[in-house]
């Protein structure tokens, strides 16, 4: 019997077995629907639940009633899993270059810069991108100093960026169009804020693994467990290249995973 497995704020990464949704449809095999709104399918009719770098994205109130949303959805023993940033990776690198940095290393100053970017940036930027990609992307072959520790702590996505910083090349349309921006940003500017810090994009809140395990087990679920990006109580997980890459690279290295049962 084939199983039902549901891929939700799937973006641009979705696997055409699974049924996948996302606020915005993103290819013609995802569903586009508010997910603040809930989940848009009958009681108990999944084998698992998937979602990753979502959950961070919801207010702190509003995840438990997502995650609600999951237990109904699934079938009695079916499984939950999740990606998300990894809170305490994120605290430990942190710790450890200001202990380095204030023993005089000054050679941990920019992961010690890069790393305060991954706890505040995507919680208090005001534009798309923010902080972060103005690091990455200051256009005209900028040299990040970095580059290797970035992209061994994020993976493909921030390899996109610096690529794309890279090769950026302003002309004058592209001016032009920065400059109209800067413009109605000064015009607006409160209303685009607001317009901006509810399109999504926004971290509302981040977990550990103390802290997600505690609210699945609040929300009814059992058997939780921390996973890596490879193993799953879904025996054919890996074969669907959503956490991992064809070559069996990791797609966000930066993330924590944890699954549990209905």
């Amino acid at each position: 019997m084939t199983k039902r497995l549901l891929n939700l704020g799937c973006g641009h990464r979705f696997h055409n077995e699974w049924t996948n949704v996302d606020f915005k449809s993103t290819g013609k095999n995802v569903i586009a629907y508010n997910l603040l709104k809930g989940i848009p399918f009958k009681d108990g009719i999944f084998d698992m639940v998937y979602h990753s770098h979502i959950i961070e994205h919801f207010s702190k109130e509003d995840a438990p009633k997502f995650l609600m949303e999951c237990y109904r959805v699934l079938k009695p023993n079916g499984i939950i899993r999740i990606a998300f940033p990894d809170l305490e990776q994120i605290v430990y690198h942190y710790m450890k270059f200001l202990k380095e940095l204030k023993n005089g290393n000054k050679q941990y100053e920019s992961d010690y810069d890069w790393i305060m970017l991954e706890l505040y940036d995507q919680t208090v930027r005001n534009v798309s991108g923010g902080e972060m990609a103005k690091y990455l992307m200051g256009g005209g072959g900028i040299t990040i100093p970095n580059e290797n520790f970035i992209l061994k702590r994020c993976g493909i996505e921030m390899k996109k960026i610096i690529e794309a910083g890279k090769n950026y090349k302003y002309s004058r349309k592209k001016l032009f169009k920065e400059s109209i921006k800067q413009i109605r940003q000064k015009l607006f500017g409160k209303y685009l804020l607001g317009k901006f810090r509810l399109s999504g994009e926004i971290h509302q809140w981040m977990y550990d693994s103390f802290s997600l395990s505690r609210l699945l087990e609040t929300e009814g679920f059992l058997k939780i467990v921390i996973r890596d990006a490879f193993t799953s109580y879904l025996e054919e997980w890996k074969e669907y290249n959503l956490d991992t890459e064809p070559d069996g690279s990791i797609y966000k290295p930066d993330s924590n995973y944890i699954e549990a049962i209905k």
